[in-house]
């Protein structure tokens, strides 16, 4: 009997009261080659309907089959061990191997630990994801509801639209934390929107994961992230197209996090509000040339016609942010490439751009302001950044935007003071120091002053309109002549 009732009788089954539960006590073999899924599912059901309990995944790999079944979890559920859990091989297409009896059911109080689980992408031959077909995302945990669900110090090698799906109104505490996270992708199988982890909810922890992949697996996003507050922190992000998706956060933090080879670092969605957040203190390389990706970025609200949401009390600081050199002509954007961008279609205010570092960014060090007459760009501190050899002469979509800090739409109180733009190449590979563009909007109280540039070989063109302040009004009162 592997059901919590046994037969005939009501009675909880003896294998779950009040005692830590191996899946081997239901026969789950664990030899890697026999299929446990029946087992398994029955020591989850048997938990659950004792109203939760403890369950030890053990040394082993055991057989699961999510097409046949998913496992179920529920409230109050503790599952930890050193087993690995493995899809078998041509499983085919399946929705989850976690699940509770039904989406809207909520799941409070659950933590996994020390497990591993393997998707077994590459020898599942006849499985075909397709993002828009619920019944083929391969999750592995799909909670749709519930609160404290602790994820942790596990190695998942995953394959689906959403691996770690935890998402829904009702979803608060959530913490995923030291965990090895590896994409794959089988051969043939068409490239798909994907993020490792997704989260929609709110008092989020993402924090010292590891996330990997190879060039060819073309992993989409490590982290996406929606509404809510929280933190994520200390992460380690490779060869993902994107690091990280945040939409509408709320006094959230993003620090420490080591972004590498990637097409875009971190990108700020809104599509009601995002406030008070701060990114910082995180390190991006970007393999824009590798990959050779039309538009790039470190740090960026993004620029979509479905978003219109504001920006408020954001904050960009001590961050570092790297790309390849570009070493030959390619088709490249020339608006949508810079290491820090604010050029959302919404309205933007109260924002810190300072002391951040900014390396080969192949068009635009900083961009600043929408070429949007709908939406303005207001009180932004943008100060005491280092910006080198921004701009790149190669590429026709670069030659005529390149600047180390661009300027354009309607803004007002704005402050650019004492960064520093170093041009070192040789030769000579940018345009502009600075470069502005306001006609048709409007620029009030724009100042660009007090800052540093050097250049080793050739002079950057000053391409600031006429209404931008170009000395410091503070300086300039107080000076006695």
């Amino acid at each position: 009997m592997s059901s919590l009732a046994q037969a005939g009788t009501g009675q909880p089954d003896a294998r779950v009261s009040g005692s830590v539960v191996s899946i081997r006590e239901f026969d789950a073999a664990g030899d890697g080659a026999t299929d446990d899924t029946s087992a398994i599912v029955a020591a989850f059901s048997a938990a659950c309907a004792a109203g939760g309990g403890t369950i030890l995944i053990p040394s082993g790999t055991f057989i699961i089959n999510p097409a046949a079944a998913s496992i179920p979890i529920c409230s109050n559920l503790f599952v930890h061990g050193p087993g690995t859990l493995k899809v078998k091989p041509d499983t085919g297409n399946y929705r989850a191997i976690f699940a509770a009896s039904t989406p809207e059911t909520a799941v409070n109080d659950v933590t996994f630990t020390g497990i591993s689980v393997d998707q077994n992408a590459y020898h599942n031959t006849t499985a075909t994801i397709d993002a828009g077909d619920d019944r083929t995302h391969q999750r592995i945990w799909q909670i749709f509801a519930g609160t404290n669900v602790h994820l942790e110090r596990m190695r998942l090698y995953v394959s689906g639209v959403n691996p770690v799906d935890v998402n829904g109104p009702a979803v608060s505490g959530v913490y995923v934390h030291r965990n090895y996270i590896e994409f794959q992708k089988r051969a043939g199988q068409p490239e798909f929107d994907n993020s490792a982890i997704y989260i929609n909810g709110d008092n989020f922890h993402v924090i010292d994961n590891s996330f990997v992949s190879g060039a060819t697996d073309q992993a989409r996003t490590a982290i996406e992230i929606h509404t809510g507050s929280g933190s994520v922190s200390g992460n380690t992000i490779d060869r993902f197209s994107i690091g990280m998706n945040l939409v509408d956060l709320k006094s959230s933090s993003v620090t420490g996090n080591h972004i590498r080879n990637a097409g875009y670092g971190i990108t700020l969605w809104s599509a009601m509000l995002m406030e008070s957040v701060v990114v910082s203190v995180n390190t991006i390389a970007i393999n824009q040339a590798s990959r050779n990706t039309p538009s790039s970025w470190g740090i960026a609200t993004v620029h979509d016609a479905a978003f219109h949401g504001e920006i408020s009390s954001l904050q960009i600081t001590g961050n570092i942010v790297r790309f390849e050199e570009e070493s030959a002509a390619r088709s490249i954007s020339g608006s949508a490439n810079y290491g820090i961008g604010l050029q959302t279609l919404g309205n933007i205010s109260n924002v810190a751009i300072r002391d951040n570092e900014i390396v080969r960014a192949p068009v635009r060090g900083i961009a600043l302001g929408v070429l949007d007459g709908k939406y303005a760009t207001s009180r932004v501190s943008l100060a005491q950044n280092r910006i080198v050899d921004a701009g790149s002469k190669l590429s026709s979509g670069a030659l005529h935007y390149s600047a180390a800090i661009s300027l354009q739409g309607n803004l007002s109180s704005i402050d650019v003071v004492r960064n520093r733009l170093d041009f070192l190449s040789r030769p000579f590979s940018g345009r502009y120091s600075y470069w502005s563009y306001e006609t048709g909007y409007t620029f009030t109280r724009v100042v660009v002053a007090g800052n540093y540039a050097t250049a080793v070989d050739g002079s950057p063109i000053n391409g600031l309109t006429s209404s931008v302040i170009q000395t410091d009004p503070l300086q300039t009162a107080a000076d006695p002549r």
